[in-house]
């Protein structure tokens, strides 16, 4: 059975790659974490160096990238991540959290979900998984100014986390403030299926 590849805009410390991935029935979500696998292959690559950003170094049918060496994976939308099983006990749904997240030489801003209170050792410790959900998230590459991205889901390499804070309320998006406290907001949506715009431009100037 053929199954529908996901295009892909992935991040590591010194390239971006543009390109597909296939990640079966399961999704990507749970593709990416399968805990016997320790690469991806990106199908169609399109490969640019952070610091040449506007120029494109070469094109290949398929690269194999390590999955320690990614950064994070944009996408188009929150569909294609596929399932995400993120429960916890307890707990029957899940609870938006504004994160700023520093790692592996970039910063990122947007919401991840957790089963209730926001609770860093779970996030950053708890199961095996390696890759973790964010949405409506922004990407900036520390090093190179011109370096940024943002997409209505993307998923983050935990492994490479430094460091994590909670946004407070006037740097939450305007239009998802409510009258949580810092770094939460009842009015965050699950999002369907059909959300999103897109991977963002990466910007050159």
């Amino acid at each position: 059975m053929a199954y529908k590849p996901v295009s892909v805009e992935v991040y590591t410390s010194s390239h971006r790659i543009l390109g597909r991935i296939t990640p079966g029935a399961a999704g990507l979500f749970s593709f990416l974490n399968i805990p016997t696998t320790s690469y991806i292959e990106i199908e169609g690559a399109h490969l640019n160096r952070l610091h040449q950003p506007s120029r494109l170094v070469a094109r290949y049918a398929s690269v194999w990238i390590a999955k320690h060496q990614v950064v994070a994976i944009l996408l188009s939308n929150r569909a294609e991540m596929g399932p995400t099983g993120m429960a916890r006990g307890g707990y029957s749904t899940s609870a938006p959290h504004w994160v700023h997240i520093l790692l592996g030489g970039y910063e990122l801003r947007g919401m991840v979900e957790t089963p209730g209170k926001f609770d860093f050792a779970s996030l950053m410790f708890q199961s095996e998984r390696l890759f973790v959900p964010i949405y409506i998230a922004k990407l900036f590459a520390i090093l190179f100014p011109n370096v940024e991205a943002e997409s209505s889901a993307m998923l983050f390499n935990r492994s490479m986390v430094d460091g994590m804070a909670l946004l407070p309320r006037d740097e939450i998006p305007e239009q998802y403030r409510g009258a949580a406290g810092p770094g939460t907001s009842p009015l965050v949506p699950n999002l369907p299926s059909g959300s999103g715009g897109g991977t963002g431009p990466l910007k050159t100037g």
